[in-house]
């Protein structure tokens, strides 16, 4: 089976094939660096990490060249900045980019996500930014009004063609200002012309800051080229910015510019839309409170199991479902840890078709859900053989495509401030009590563990002891 992803654009799954065999070429719509993140930026980085890690995995093995951008200068940001009070607004504005994108970037890799290949500021690339607006304006696409510079959208008969809108209902969305530069109200800013205070960059429409659309528009082209293969970001993102993407990128170069567009669906808290107004986002401290020990691999269960495309509820029920997913996981390779103690091994003749069914699943545009399904049905079935080389080898594909694909480690060897080595070391001590016929020290060893450490100790009828970390 081909792998076939969902298109924005003509709005069904198609086969993919990159425009260059073994590589593929992916931008992807990276943070807007004003605040602190949240699950729903983790998602979007998350689902695009999945998508490009199977891509360049062992069963696809092509070459990713992912960029992934940084909005570092915008309204927003400024607004920050300028609440804050600053004497030297543009330096304001730098210190809010930077504190938020570090927190960004630590959130990432608390997840494993991977550095991109490209990771592009927009403060960095207004050169690239000022030559595509020029190149736009010499085509007749653009026009200075005052200092600012805007996109002209009756110039591009197509326009509306990737959010699949007419023009008169787009017009009815659009807010109408007396004071408005802009021929018509669906034109679009390129470039702002500087105010008093903000950051500014020269121009050969004076000095001033890029729009925010034209920003992806360059640095992807920068990188990836005019026309590459994949584009993603948040359903939200779809009109006005990737529209607008379109619209400038395609009217400069002439080429079409993205082949896939690809939109994950949004999150939303007990069904409202997470917002800082709501006072309802939730960020990955909060998650890594709740559980310190595997609440980052719960989560990436959560995305997991809603398809990419789709909206996800976060909530305390989804919350503690994935809780007991992820302890069925722990439970199962704790139980095939024993066995390979014992000395049975995994056999690919045991179970020959099981990466088949994995990739069968992610071919289908991605639909980790169903590779999730796929897990615990080998999970079910290894419990109903009771053959320990069925077992072992289940549990081998599932850490090996989970590590792999999912960046999940669901074998848990050690645990965060306790050793397997140590757990060890206090069952052999138990065990010593225990022979003594010293209950209280052995009794104190048990709880202790359970209390302190949530490592629970259970003793088998054949006289050994095993544990399981108490979720």
């Amino acid at each position: 089976m081909a792998l076939k992803i969902f298109n924005s654009f003509s709005q069904q799954k198609e086969v993919f094939q990159p425009l260059e065999p073994g590589v593929v070429k992916m931008y992807v719509c990276g943070p807007t660096v004003y605040d602190e993140p949240h699950i729903g930026h983790l998602r979007s980085a998350y689902v695009f990490e999945t998508m490009r890690r199977y891509l360049q995995s062992s069963m696809c093995g092509y070459k990713v060249f992912f960029v992934r951008n940084v909005t570092d200068v915008d309204d927003k940001i400024i607004e920050k900045a300028h609440a804050q009070g600053a004497a030297d607004l543009t330096q304001a504005v730098l210190e809010v980019s930077k504190t938020y994108f570090d927190l960004y970037k630590r959130d990432l890799r608390r997840l494993g996500i991977s550095e991109p290949t490209r990771e592009p500021k927009a403060t960095e690339h207004v050169g690239q930014m000022t030559s595509l607006i020029k190149r736009l304006v010499e085509k007749g696409m653009a026009y200075e009004s005052e200092g600012d510079v805007y996109y002209d959208v009756r110039r591009f008969e197509a326009y509306g063609k990737l959010s699949h809108q007419n023009q008169k209902a787009m017009l009815e969305n659009v807010r109408v200002d007396k004071n408005e530069k802009k021929r018509d109200p669906l034109d679009f800013a390129l470039w702002k012309h500087a105010k008093e205070g903000e950051p500014s960059w020269p121009s050969p429409w004076g000095a001033g800051r890029p729009g925010w659309h034209i920003e992806c528009s360059a640095m992807s082209m920068q990188y990836l080229g005019e026309t590459f293969d994949i584009h993603g970001g948040g359903r939200d993102l779809l009109f006005p910015h990737h529209e607008n993407e379109v619209a400038q990128s395609e009217g400069a170069t002439s080429n079409p510019f993205v082949r896939f567009w690809v939109h994950h669906g949004l999150i939303t808290v007990d069904g409202q839309k997470m917002s800082k107004s709501m006072k309802n986002f939730i960020t990955l401290d909060t998650v890594l409170k709740d559980d310190p020990r595997y609440g980052d691999e719960i989560l990436k269960l959560t995305f997991l199991g809603t398809h990419y495309s789709a909206p996800l509820d976060y909530s305390s029920e989804r919350s503690a479902m994935d809780r007991s997913v992820w302890k069925r996981f722990f439970e199962f390779f704790q139980n095939s840890r024993i066995l390979d103690k014992e000395g049975h091994k995994p056999s690919e003749k045991k179970i020959p078709q099981i990466y088949a069914l994995f990739r069968e699943a992610m071919d289908n545009d991605f639909n980790t859900p169903d590779v999730l399904a796929v897990m615990h049905k080998l999970i079910s079935d290894a419990y109903k053989e009771k053959d320990p080389v069925f077992t072992v080898t289940a549990a081998s594909a599932i850490r090996n495509f989970g590590a792999e694909v999912f960046g999940i480690v669901f074998d848990q060897d050690e645990l965060p401030g306790l050793t397997k080595d140590e757990i060890e070391r206090f069952i052999r001590e138990r065990a010593d009590a225990k022979k003594k016929k010293d209950y209280k020290a052995s009794d104190e060893i048990r709880e202790r563990l359970l209390k302190e450490k949530k490592v629970e100790l259970r003793d088998l009828p054949d006289g050994r002891t095993t544990w399981r970390v108490r979720l």
